[in-house]
């Protein structure tokens, strides 16, 4: 991929946001405080499709009552309907056409609500939408939020992630953002972005911009001002074109929006 400023007429933001589950331990970083900034930030910046991760059922509520401009697609991971964090993503509505969408654990059993394997902690999933843009052409949004605690899961859904992106979207071109909780060089890395493993070829939109980012070069802030891993990422297939990258870097009073910035880039299908 060779990176190009030169932005077409059908260009398009994407972005994926790690906002942080609701959680009371939080005190004062706690949903309640950042909610009204999550949906500020979006808002400003207007992606036109974004993959979140951890939203619980009523954060997933909240920013789709506040962002009606939106089309909403995701199901809680434990049982495949409100229960347990969503990866939901959402496509502006004045751009795209929803066409198809699905759900698919993480596991060896990927059709099975709530299955589990290869040593994680709690269930794990892509949701994917089919998107239809101006003129008809299609693209693939594909979101994920890999193992905290397992490698070995975290490689594991690498591979099936590459395999789901072939038998979903077959060749037409596809976006994959989400939290791998891994960062590069390491195994998962490698296997999204191997030139000749099974399944399709994905290239980290960071790399692909080349000078073209702005921001930090890395995405895990733990509420701290001094983010010290890039976890986060968007991968497009071949077929669309990279023209910049951002990692979104706040610096106001009060609380962080999330433990993680979120990622942003500007493509457009060749």
């Amino acid at each position: 991929m060779v990176p190009t400023q030169d932005f077409p007429d059908h260009a398009f933001r994407v972005a994926t946001f790690n906002i942080r589950y609701d959680t009371p331990a939080d005190g004062d970083r706690s949903w309640d405080h950042r909610k009204d900034r999550v949906a500020s930030l979006l808002r400003f910046h207007r992606p036109d499709v974004v993959g979140l991760q951890e939203p619980l059922a009523h954060q997933y509520d909240f920013l789709r009552e506040r962002l009606p401009e939106f089309d909403w697609n995701g199901v809680g991971r434990v049982d495949g309907a409100r229960e347990g964090e969503f990866n939901p993503i959402a496509a502006r509505s004045n751009q795209f056409a929803v066409a198809d969408g699905g759900t698919h654990w993480l596991s060896e059993a990927p059709g099975e609500p709530g299955s589990m394997a290869w040593d994680a902690s709690h269930p794990r999933l892509v949701t994917w939408v089919e998107l239809r843009g101006p003129g008809g052409r299609s693209c693939y949004h594909f979101n994920t939020h890999f193992s905290h605690r397992s490698e070995h899961a975290r490689v594991e859904s690498a591979h099936l992630v590459r395999e789901l992106v072939a038998e979903v979207a077959d060749g037409t071109p596809a976006l994959v953002t989400g939290d791998l909780n891994c960062v590069e060089g390491s195994e998962p890395y490698a296997v999204l972005t191997d030139r000749d493993g099974p399944g399709r070829q994905l290239h980290d939109a960071f790399r692909a911009a080349g000078e073209y980012h702005h921001g930090p070069h890395v995405t895990f802030n733990r509420f701290e001002g001094d983010p010290d891993r890039k976890i986060d990422y968007v991968f497009a297939t071949e077929g669309v074109s990279v023209h910049q990258h951002g990692v979104v870097a706040e610096c106001w009073e009060g609380p962080p929006s999330s433990d993680h910035m979120p990622v942003m880039a500007d493509v457009s299908l060749d």
